[in-house]
């Protein structure tokens, strides 16, 4: 007497693709077809983080601005007329901020920053 299985969904199939019997199936000899056994597709590390929100860039009050040369702390009001603050570019595009005393001392410190390639060396902040 032959015993039936029900298979759920359809039955195996051998590398050829044909329909097997029972007993081969239990065997181990039976490949599922490739829709079977498929994984979900993965998101690549590029796709997910252009799906995730970027962060939102700081308010302009909310800005915390110390001169390069003295390190002294500056006010977003310091650098409208009449000016106790201004900004000085490198030669790579970056804007510093600077006491309006600092000036020549915040250009010498760009200028060396733009002749070695080095980090400008910045005073340490203070309030």
């Amino acid at each position: 007497m032959r015993r039936s299985i029900a298979f759920r969904g359809r039955p195996p199939r051998v590398a050829g693709g044909r329909s097997v019997p029972f007993g081969m199936a239990a065997r181990g000899l039976v490949c599922y077809s490739p829709g079977d056994m498929k994984r979900e597709k993965q998101l690549t590390k590029r796709e997910r983080k252009a799906l995730k929100p970027g962060r939102p860039a700081p308010a302009a009050q909310d800005q915390h601005i110390h001169c390069v040369a003295c390190g002294a702390h500056l006010d977003a009001a310091q650098f409208a007329p009449p000016a106790s603050a201004q900004y000085v570019r490198c030669k790579h595009g970056s804007q510093w901020a600077s006491c309006t005393a600092c000036v020549p001392r915040s250009r010498a410190l760009l200028e060396e920053h733009d002749r070695t390639g080095q980090p400008v060396q910045a005073a340490g902040a203070w309030h």
